[in-house]
């Protein structure tokens, strides 16, 4: 049973404490909370700095680089021979009614 005073509570002691000033509780708490989010985004900026080196400097992020280009360059051939098959069948289409 606490100096600073307090009383009993369905059995339990529970210290009477002053009332703190909530207005710099709030504050501290979100100054708390800011500073954690500021640290979380440079930790974060510092992983992503950390991640893209290894897509250079490494074999496995090399790798994983060859993958998504080859990906790329495989959705390009394929947007390419899209058009080309829609060109010619406009094209046969322009042709038919001219002739007609």
């Amino acid at each position: 049973m606490g100096a600073s005073g307090g009383h009993f509570d369905k059995g339990r002691w529970v210290d009477d404490r002053e009332p703190e000033s909530p207005s710099e509780d709030v504050n501290d708490t979100i100054e708390t909370r800011l500073r954690f989010a500021a640290g979380q985004i440079g930790k974060g900026i510092d992983e992503l700095f950390s991640a893209g080196s290894d897509l250079f400097s490494t074999q496995e992020g090399r790798q994983a680089l060859g993958r998504k280009l080859d990906g790329i360059c495989s959705d390009i051939v394929q947007s390419c021979e899209e058009i080309r098959q829609e060109s010619i069948e406009f094209i046969n289409q322009a042709r038919d009614r001219i002739i007609k």
